[in-house]
C-alpha cells in the first residue's frame, strides 16, 4: 500500500499547480481533474466548480455517504503549491518526486498534496475494510498559496451541495516540532495597513528640493516610529483592550510543547530574543497580538545611490490579532492613532491611510469531539501524548468555514517542522505520510 500511496503523490507532484502563475493554470486544472477522478473511484459524488473570480483556479467539492444518523466530517486541503525551480537551489527537480533516506522530496509533498493523499487513502482503506462509519466530505481549493482568492464566496454559493456538517478537519498544518505530533487550535487574525504620504506631484532631485520642501519620507518615518516600542509593545490606544486574559487551562497547554529555545535562536541567527522564557516566547508568537513594519513603497531600495526625493511613499504595516480583537475595529484604531500623530507635526503633505486587507483569527475548543478523538488516535498510533499548538500566522478560511457550516474545526498536523514547505528541497517523512493516514483512519473510526 505504501507504494500505491507514493505513486499517487508522485502523480500529483508532477503537475506544477502553482497558483501564483496564470501560465500554470492548465496544470492546476489537470490536478483538480486527477483528484476528482480518484474520489469518484471510491464512490464520492464530485463537483468541480468555477471560482467566482475569473482566471482563478476551480474548487473541488465532494461527498461520500448521506446517512443522517452518522456524523459528517468535512476535510479541507489545497492542491496549489508555491513556485519552485531547480535553479532556485533545489538539489532535485521539484516536480519529479524523489525518494531518499526515508523522505520524499518535491514541491507540495508537505504543503499540501501529501496530507491530501493521506486523507484519500485513509478513507479508501476504511471503505475497503467495511469500517467507514461516518459521512465524509471534501473541499479542496486551488488558490490557498495566493491568499485563497474567491474561495469564501465560491464555497458560500455552493454550500447546499453538502448536508449538515458536524466537524471540519484542516489538513494544512504540520507538527510544531520534529517528534511530537500536534493538533492546532488557533491562528491569529491579521489587519494590513498602508500609510500614504503625498508631497510634491512627482519625484524630485534632492539637489533641487533639499532644504526647500518638507519631504514625505520624513513624515512617514516619524509616523512609523510611533507605532511600537523596542520591547514590542504596540502604542496604538485601545489595541489590547479586547485581548482575552490567560486562563490556567490555556497556560497548561504550553507545558507539552516540543521546543528548544537555543536551537530557535540559532535558526534565526540571533543571540537574544525579546523574551528568554520559552512559554512567554511562544505566547508572544501565538496568543499575543503584534505589529510589524514591512517596507516602504515608493522609496529607492536598489543597490547603489539615487539622489531622489520620492513624491509619494507608502509605509506597509501589519498587525497579527487574537481573540477577541476585531480586525476592522483594529484598522480604525490604527487610522485614529496615525491621524492623531500626523496632526501633531503640522505637515503640508497629504496623509491617506489605506486598509489593504483583514482576516479573522481562529480559536478552537480543545475539548470538542474532534480534538478528543484526535488525542486518542495519536496516542494509540504514535504512543506519544500530542501537543496542542497555535500559530502566529493566519488562515482566515477556518473561522469562515466554522461559521458557514456551524461546525467546529481542528487542525491536524502531518509533516514535521523542518519540512521546508515554502522553501528549497521541500520534503515529507514517509513515516509521517503513512502515520498521518493511520491517525485519520483512527479518528474517523472513533467518531
Amino acid at each position: 500500500m505504501t507504494k500505491e500511496i507514493i505513486d499517487y503523490l508522485s502523480e500529483l507532484i508532477a503537475l506544477p499547480s502553482i497558483s501564483a502563475f496564470n501560465t500554470n493554470r492548465s496544470f492546476s486544472i489537470q490536478t483538480a481533474n486527477k483528484i476528482s477522478e480518484k474520489l469518484r473511484l471510491i464512490g464520492a459524488e464530485v463537483k468541480i466548480v468555477d471560482n467566482v473570480i475569473p482566471g482563478k483556479n476551480p474548487i473541488i467539492l465532494a461527498k461520500l455517504g448521506d446517512d443522517p444518523t452518522k456524523k459528517t466530517i468535512l476535510f479541507y486541503s489545497h492542491y496549489d503549491v508555491q513556485p519552485a525551480a531547480k535553479e532556485d537551489g533545489w538539489d532535485y527537480d521539484p516536480f519529479d518526486l524523489k525518494e531518499l533516506d526515508g523522505y520524499v522530496y518535491g514541491r507540495g509533498v508537505s504543503d499540501d498534496k501529501g496530507p491530501l493523499v493521506a486523507t484519500y487513502f485513509a478513507v479508501k482503506e476504511l471503505i475497503d475494510e467495511g469500517k467507514l462509519n461516518v459521512n465524509v466530505c471534501f473541499v479542496y481549493e486551488g488558490e490557498e498559496e495566493s491568499s485563497s482568492g474567491g474561495f469564501e464566496d465560491t464555497l458560500e454559493m455552493h454550500k447546499d451541495f453538502y448536508n449538515d456538517i458536524d466537524g471540519i478537519m484542516i489538513l494544512d498544518t504540520s507538527w510544531f516540532g520534529e517528534e511530537t505530533p500536534s493538533m492546532d487550535y488557533g491562528f491569529r487574525g491579521v489587519t494590513y495597513m498602508g500609510i500614504q504620504i503625498q508631497g510634491p506631484n512627482k519625484d524630485q532631485h534632492s539637489g533641487l528640493v533639499g532644504g526647500v520642501i518638507r519631504e514625505p519620507m520624513e513624515d512617514l518615518i516619524y509616523l512609523m516610529s510611533k507605532l511600537k516600542q523596542f520591547d514590542g509593545k504596540v502604542l496604538i490606544n485601545g489595541f489590547y483592550d479586547k485581548v482575552l486574559p490567560l486562563t490556567d487551562e490555556e497556560k497548561e497547554l504550553y507545558s507539552n510543547i516540543e521546543f528548544d529555545l537555543e536551537e530557535f535562536k540559532k535558526y534565526l541567527g540571533r543571540n537574544t530574543l525579546l523574551s528568554e522564557d520559552t512559554t512567554t516566547m511562544l505566547m508572544n508568537n501565538w496568543r499575543n497580538p503584534t505589529l510589524s513594519l514591512h517596507g516602504i513603497q515608493g522609496a529607492f531600495s536598489e543597490d547603489g545611490s539615487k539622489t531622489v526625493v520620492p513624491g509619494k511613499v507608502i509605509g506597509k504595516v501589519s498587525m497579527r490579532l487574537v481573540p477577541n480583537q476585531d480586525p476592522k475595529e483594529i484598522a480604525q484604531l490604527f487610522i485614529d492613532h496615525i491621524t492623531n500623530e500626523f496632526n501633531k507635526i503640522n505637515s503640508p503633505n497629504k496623509l491617506d491611510i489605506l486598509t489593504i486587507g483583514t482576516g479573522d483569527w481562529w480559536y478552537g475548543d480543545v475539548n470538542n469531539f474532534l480534538f478528543s478523538a484526535g488525542k486518542e488516535a495519536i496516542n494509540e498510533y504514535w504512543q506519544i501524548e500530542p501537543a496542542f499548538t497555535r500559530s502566529g500566522g493566519s488562515i482566515p478560511i477556518i473561522p469562515f468555514m466554522e461559521k458557514l457550516f456551524d461546525a467546529p474545526a481542528m487542525g491536524l498536523g502531518i509533516g514535521q517542522s523542518t519540512d521546508g514547505a515554502h522553501s528549497q528541497n521541500e520534503r515529507l517523512r514517509i513515516k509521517n505520510l503513512i502515520g498521518g493516514k493511520e491517525v485519520i483512519k483512527k479518528i474517523l473510526s472513533k467518531l
